[in-house]
């Protein structure tokens, strides 16, 4: 019967992870009933998202990159000694951050922590719109490339705080573009082909 009733949430929380996707990819982790195990699901996304397992002194335990597909694991964690882990997964959307606990040959979740990001750049056709809001920002400098790394178009841009601005490619040469847009020490870079 136990098992029946884990096959049972694992079955349900699947399916209602698989059924709510949105632009930003679903994720859960459920802790196992048997020993020291977790259950993780990623929703499909076509950004990269990695996901990793870290101890208190930020060793690395566990590392994938995930991309475009469903992506679902199981964690034994029977090797793990008594104390804090945090589990991790980033994209360019958002990351969420699980702080996990292991004592007494039990696994516990006891925090989570959800930042959410609003995308820098939205492709719209053959529009690119860059969208970046700071109170610290003041210069930036923006720059267009064309596939043989030539420089196309080149600015230097004072602002107070926030910048709105559209780059429109509709009447582009056929090529590869990227736009790098330097913010102090944050660099911004959108790639987009055009043809």
């Amino acid at each position: 019967m136990k098992n029946l009733l884990k096959i049972s949430a694992i079955a349900a929380f699947f399916l209602v992870s698989m059924t709510s996707m949105a632009p930003v990819p679903t994720n859960g982790l459920v802790i196992g009933d048997e020993g020291k195990s977790l259950y993780f699901h990623l929703g499909s996304y076509s950004e990269a998202s990695t996901v990793k397992i870290t101890d208190k002194t930020a060793n690395t335990l566990f590392f994938a990159n995930v991309s475009g597909k469903n992506y679902v694991k199981k964690f034994n964690l029977e090797q793990l000694e008594t104390g804090t882990y945090y589990f991790v997964v980033d994209n360019p959307q958002s990351s969420v951050a699980y702080t996990l606990s292991i004592k007494d040959n039990k696994v516990t979740i006891i925090h989570k922590e959800e930042k959410t990001t609003s995308p820098v750049f939205r492709v719209v056709g053959d529009k690119v719109l860059f969208s970046l809001s700071n109170r610290d920002l003041k210069n930036l400098e923006i720059k267009i490339t064309n596939g043989k790394n030539l420089v196309v178009f080149k600015e230097d841009v004072f602002v107070e705080g926030s910048l709105d601005k559209v780059f429109n490619f509709e009447k582009a040469s056929k090529d590869q573009y990227t736009i790098t847009i330097k913010d102090g020490n944050t660099t911004h870079k959108k790639h987009i082909e055009i043809g």
